[in-house]
């Protein structure tokens, strides 16, 4: 069931304060363009689903510093982009005693039935992986705690992906990844297609 309340499981974390409900009020605004956004990638990818959480700095205006997606297996660059460009240009309302901190989850899941690619284990994908190293470690430059989540169609190629970052400062690193992905063929997975999600 397609979801455009993001208003389950708000967290602030601050140095000033800000309200939950009005974070969730100010989400509950976008929500629309969010769902844009995910609308977009439907029409790419039918069966696009998985929980996003965003992870915001709000400034002492109530302007975004910063926003990245923490954890997701949504697996669509475009899309996940296009929802923190979104979130960039927003507005939330002044947080109270200085700048602060905002999580906030949202579940995205087609409307009505589709069917859905295999569930695949890292492991399956180990030895492509391992066979593109090199750029990855170009990529990451060091770094660690990402996530790459990859749409695998029917002979091996890797139709979608999308990757987080660790924190805000790493998002150029996520998107090396997911240049990188774009040419890995791997293992065959059938007319169904396969879904899988690595860290880093």
């Amino acid at each position: 069931m397609e979801s455009d309340r993001p208003d389950d499981g708000v967290m602030v974390d601050t140095m000033g304060s800000l309200d939950g409900q009005q974070v969730r009020n100010t989400f509950q605004n976008i929500a629309p363009s969010l769902m844009g956004c995910y609308q977009q990638g439907l029409a790419r990818l039918p069966y696009l689903a998985g929980d996003v959480q965003f992870h915001v700095g709000v400034a002492i205006d109530g302007a975004v510093k910063w926003a990245f997606i923490e954890t997701t297996q949504l697996g669509d660059h475009a899309a996940q982009q296009c929802m923190l460009e979104v979130i960039r240009r927003t507005t939330f309302p002044r947080p109270t005693g200085g700048e602060s901190e905002t999580v906030v989850p949202l579940a995205l899941e087609p409307p009505g039935a589709v069917s859905y690619p295999a569930t695949w284990t890292p492991n399956q994908v180990s030895a492509a992986v391992a066979a593109h190293q090199m750029e990855l470690d170009a990529c990451l430059d060091g770094s660690s705690g990402y996530t790459l989540t990859l749409y695998v169609a029917a002979g091996g190629t890797v139709q979608s992906a999308g990757a987080t970052p660790p924190d805000a400062d790493h998002q150029d690193q996520a998107d090396c990844i997911v240049a990188a992905s774009a040419t890995w063929v791997l293992d065959d997975p059938g007319p169904a297609g396969a879904k899988v999600t690595l860290e880093f």
